[in-house]
């Protein structure tokens, strides 16, 4: 049975109320089996406008190689569109390469970047899909175009082998959510244990690339409770990371209704989705509408997080896209050894 705990501490930031998750056996849990992948040539544009597009002024371009996602993220957005097509499959565009190649000849310029992927994950565990992401980074670096990328996935050794050679043009974004295993596989079943891409995380920084964390989407009581950010700020900290880029859960339709069928046999969909009754439902740029935490409640978090981090000498960079009534707060922290563009994804 799930509890709610009012946690108070000394000398601490006003806590969240913590929800109390159940033990989970893996065997028990929702059944979760990896999609069967069906490659198939795909007609139409690769390259569409980024999410991010009305919020910068580079132009930066994004594609979707693959239809569906193989992380089965409980909260993920994608899984919540009215033309998902279920977690069963995946289907792998394999002329996504030569298509963007071809478009990128036909246009006056290349675009500053591109981002893969806002509907999917580049690095699955599949070994097929994470080669075409591999081409396409090869293809826009024959354009000399960055790649911009996002995962909760690992990229596995003979796609980062390759993709050494491009490192100067590469940005890759690890999203994390917490350190526990037991609620990372309530949350992210399918996706990279939380450790192994924090090692990758480090590995990457040290080969050279531009890495950079996310810690979305943050849960009321879930994963934006002190229990849960410090252990993992700390292992940022240690990974030498000096900025995180942060956003609370949004919810749509599709989104809640995910979230009713894997969270109500843990008792933990309604205290999650019920202080959203109370909460605007905002525009936001190119993407859908949705329904978000009451603005004071996403207030009080970011600045519990901020607290946290600023401790261990991180920065939090607040997701303009998914927080389009407030202004972003900004720290005055060190900024990165190597310049980097704190990446407004969302997830």
């Amino acid at each position: 049975m799930m509890m709610l705990k009012s946690a108070p501490r000394r000398g601490r930031a006003r806590s969240a109320q913590r929800l109390e998750l159940p033990v989970v056996d893996p065997h028990r849990a929702v059944s979760r089996r990896l999609p069967h992948i069906t490659p198939i040539e795909k007609r139409g544009q690769f390259l569409r406008p980024s999410p991010m597009a009305d919020l910068l002024e580079d132009d930066i371009l994004s594609v979707n190689h693959v239809s569906g996602c193989a992380m089965q993220c409980t909260f993920c957005y994608a899984r919540g569109y009215p033309g998902f097509a279920g977690d069963a499959e995946l289907q792998l565009y394999i002329n996504a390469a030569d298509g963007i190649r071809r478009e990128l000849r036909e246009r006056r310029g290349p675009p500053r970047a591109v981002y893969l992927c806002p509907s999917t994950d580049p690095f699955p565990p599949f070994s097929e899909i994470q080669a075409e992401t591999v081409r396409i980074i090869d293809v826009l670096a024959e354009f000399k175009v960055e790649s911009w990328l996002m995962t909760r996935g690992h990229v596995r050794p003979g796609a980062l082998q390759r993709l050494r050679r491009h490192r100067d043009l590469i940005q890759i974004t690890f999203a994390l959510t917490t350190l526990d295993r037991n609620l990372r596989r309530v949350l992210e079943p399918l996706a990279a244990p939380t450790r192994l891409r924090l090692r990758q995380l480090r590995e990457l920084r040290d080969l050279g690339f531009a890495v950079q964390a996310s810690i979305e989407p943050l849960i009321r009581g879930l994963t934006d409770t002190h229990d849960n950010l410090a252990p993992l700020l700390d292992e940022l900290a240690k990974a030498g990371i000096n900025r995180v880029s942060t956003a609370y859960l949004y919810v749509r339709p599709g989104i809640q209704q995910n979230l009713e069928r894997e969270l109500e046999p843990l008792g933990l969909a309604k205290p999650i989705l019920e202080p959203y009754q109370q909460g605007p439902i905002l525009p936001m740029g190119r993407i859908a509408a949705a329904r978000h935490l009451p603005r004071a409640e996403r207030q009080r978090g970011y600045a519990r997080l901020m607290a946290l981090a600023a401790e261990r000498g991180i920065a939090v960079n607040v997701c303009g896209l998914t927080n389009p009534d407030f202004s972003q707060p900004r720290a005055a922290l060190p900024q990165p050894s190597r310049p980097l563009r704190q990446l407004d994804f969302g997830y």
